[in-house]
């Protein structure tokens, strides 16, 4: 009996270790089918991709500064009611709108296709700026909102006036200033030079003629 009983528990184990194992695999599989389930799904949803820089090549205070933003849409489903949104990343005590608008919609970008959009501003004050993402909202075919970032500048300089008027200015108002503290100095000795060699033309030909 008590090698029966042994044998059977030893069977017991085997079956159990045997139906564990099972268990595990399917589990395994169970996840591994979720997860492949799951990629297909984000690969049929609209997949954005934003970038977003500028087109100056200074920027400074005071001087026109232009933003450009391109969407890209990467997925295999058209993307609705695009929000682009970069109002939080320039206040209006530090930044003028010039022209356009730091937000944008569009009805949609369809698959495989990108949509652009840019502003002109002006900004108010010099110093490190940090240029954070724009947000960027929009709308899957089953209506869900979705929300992506724009790439990241990170911080960059704005010039003071008259620290940019230093650098690049043409300094037109210096070179004016020049001319004229030169004109005087080359002006009289050639007035000199004329002056006494009309005199001495003049007495050259009293002479011939005598």
């Amino acid at each position: 009996k008590s090698v029966y009983s042994v044998k059977s528990l030893k069977k017991a184990v085997v079956s159990t270790q045997s139906t564990g194992y099972y268990i595990t695999n399917n589990l395994r599989m169970s996840i591994l089918f979720v997860l492949f389930l799951t990629a297909v799904a984000a690969q049929e949803n609209p997949v954005l991709l934003a970038s977003k820089d500028f087109l100056n090549d200074v920027i400074a205070e005071e001087k026109h500064l232009t933003m450009h933003y391109v969407v890209h849409n990467i997925g295999t489903e058209a993307a609705n009611d695009v929000v682009i949104d970069d109002s939080a990343g320039f206040s209006p005590e530090q930044f003028e709108v010039v022209s356009g608008a730091l937000s944008a919609t569009f009805d949609s970008i369809p698959a495989g296709s990108n949509v652009s959009h840019a502003v002109v501003l002006k900004p108010l004050v010099s110093g490190m700026h940090n240029f954070v993402p724009a947000i960027i909202k929009y709308k899957n075919a089953n209506g869900e909102e979705l929300v992506t970032f724009s790439s990241f500048l990170d911080n960059n300089p704005i010039l003071s006036t008259t620290e940019y008027n230093r650098k690049y200015s043409p300094h037109l108002v210096d070179w004016l200033i020049f001319v004229g503290l030169c004109t005087p100095v080359l002006l009289i000795p050639f007035l000199m030079w004329h002056s006494s060699h009309s005199k001495y033309e003049a007495l050259a030909a009293k002479a011939k003629k005598a």
